[in-house]
């Protein structure tokens, strides 16, 4: 009797590990390359703005193509490569789109804002 209780509790164990492998992933936001990009912007050369401000433009026009949101800081990162690199106009305009899809980042963007206003 101990032995076939066992064995339900391994099968029921055993279904719930199958069952929970089918699970997928899907999130509502498209990452594409954004954090390969961040990632290789704090570890490699500063001076490549150019390179990352393209993956970042394809990975937001991936996004649009999927239907999904970019996610949070996306715009953000990109207005600071913009501005890095010399674009204020552009800069501003990501900083903009960051605050309206993400209004919880408006303090911070605005901080960010006067940060490159001024220069």
């Amino acid at each position: 009797m101990l032995k076939k209780q066992y064995f339900i509790y391994l099968l029921f164990a055993g279904m719930l590990f199958v069952l929970n492998g089918c699970q997928s992933s899907n999130t509502i936001y498209y990452w594409g390359d954004y954090q390969e990009v961040l990632y290789n912007y704090n570890q490699s050369d500063k001076n490549n703005y150019t390179e990352q401000i393209q993956d970042l433009e394809k990975t937001i026009e991936k996004a649009k193509s999927t239907n999904k949101s970019v996610p949070p800081g996306l715009h953000a990162h990109l207005g600071l490569l913009y501005a890095t690199a010399g674009d204020k106009n552009k800069a501003f305009e990501q900083f903009e789109k960051e605050k309206t899809l993400f209004p919880e980042s408006k303090h911070f963007i605005d901080f960010i804002e006067r940060k490159y206003q001024g220069k």
